[in-house]
């Protein structure tokens, strides 16, 4: 997978004609139709994004499974040119061995971050419980206050129902209060059991099972 803004990363790939596809995620549509014409490059659309390398690798291993070439599960090497359209992100000359994960939950988005971290439920509202870096889970029966230091978790996930981008929860005003990446109005599934590995994006306001892995910048 070649996340490039001007196609040149795709290109490259493709002159050595690999015996895999070439996936090209760019969010100019120009270059994409251009790439269109290229041997082995399946080109594909992607948004711009100002939250950094970790978000242009997610949003073009999601453009990748859009395709249907790729599967949940699959991993990808995924590159990136320079991104010259967006100011503070550094994406040149970046490798990435990265799992492929189709989206898990879809909320609100409420604030921007994108993390990854296990997945902990906090059924009584007490943040205190909940491991290091871990990413917490109100359950949407819980209407209650949080409690507990939150400077030790990731991100927060919260079921509460029928509330407009969960502005008005207590979980929403803290994780604005801390900047904590957060989605509102999702509902975790009982398959997703605590300790699991979960990457939040929550500029997209979704929640995609197994996590990004073994960065490498040259």
């Amino acid at each position: 997978v070649a996340a490039s803004e001007s196609g040149h990363s795709a290109l490259k790939m493709a002159k050595f004609r690999p015996c895999v596809p070439i996936i090209a995620s760019t969010p100019d549509d120009r270059v994409r139709r251009r790439l269109a014409l290229s041997w082995g490059i399946h080109p594909t659309t992607i948004p711009y994004t100002t939250e950094g390398a970790d978000a242009i690798i997610q949003n073009a291993a999601e453009s990748a499974l859009d395709t249907g070439i790729v599967r949940d599960g699959d991993r990808l090497v995924v590159m990136s040119g320079m991104m010259t359209e967006l100011e503070g992100v550094d994406s040149s000359n970046m490798l990435k061995i990265h799992v492929a994960a189709e989206t898990t939950v879809r909320g609100d988005a409420v604030g921007s971050g994108l993390v990854t971290g296990e997945l902990h439920r906090v059924k009584d509202g007490d943040l205190s419980t909940v491991p290091d870096g871990a990413i917490a889970v109100v359950p949407s029966e819980y209407s209650g206050e949080l409690t507990g230091d939150a400077d030790h978790i990731r991100g927060l996930v919260g079921g509460e129902r029928g509330m407009k981008p969960g502005s008005t929860s207590h979980a929403a005003v803290l994780a604005h209060e801390r900047d904590i990446p957060m989605i509102a109005d999702a509902e975790v599934p009982d398959e997703l059991e605590d300790g699991t590995v979960v990457t939040l994006d929550a500029e997209r306001a979704m929640l995609y099972r197994d996590a990004p892995s073994d960065t490498s910048t040259q």
